[in-house]
């Protein structure tokens, strides 16, 4: 009889078997919380009262930072290093898209046209902007340079 007892038996070293065991603990032992609550005839707080909604997002929000640092000192050695120049280089082309991204939809979306890029008056500017900014550019690598080489 004992024999064929300890085939029926679960392992319980196994895996599953033991998350099991715990979902079955607590759904109990919330059964049991609420049943006492109810007999002592204390009520269950209002969940649509501020104070406690501001308390249920105080509670998720530090949560939620306690999981992203948790994940975060697990992953330490993926994230890039955000010192790198290639990682500066990949976040500014990023944010720069978006920008354009946003800047074409607000324009489209309030109805303004676009300049005509052919006309003498845009190129004219244009021309004029880029000069200005190529001889920034120069003027800054040549400081850097004297820096550099006294």
């Amino acid at each position: 009889m004992i024999k064929q007892h300890k085939e029926i038996m679960p392992d319980l070293n196994c895996a599953q078997v033991q998350d099991a065991t715990v979902k079955i603990q607590s759904a109990y032992r919330g059964f049991k919380t609420r049943k006492q609550l109810k007999e002592s005839g204390e009520d269950m707080p209002d969940l649509q009262a501020a104070d406690v909604v501001a308390a249920t997002i105080k509670i998720q929000s530090a949560y939620k930072g306690f999981q992203t640092r948790k994940m975060i000192k697990q992953h330490k050695e993926i994230m890039p290093d955000l010192n790198c120049a290639q990682v500066q280089d990949a976040t500014v082309k990023i944010q720069s898209a978006y920008r354009g991204f946003k800047t074409r939809k607000q324009l489209k979306e309030s109805g303004e046209d676009m300049p005509d890029l052919q006309a003498a008056d845009v190129v004219a500017a244009t021309i004029k902007i880029q000069s200005a900014y190529k001889g920034f550019q120069t003027r800054k690598m040549i400081k850097q340079h004297k820096e550099i080489m006294p």
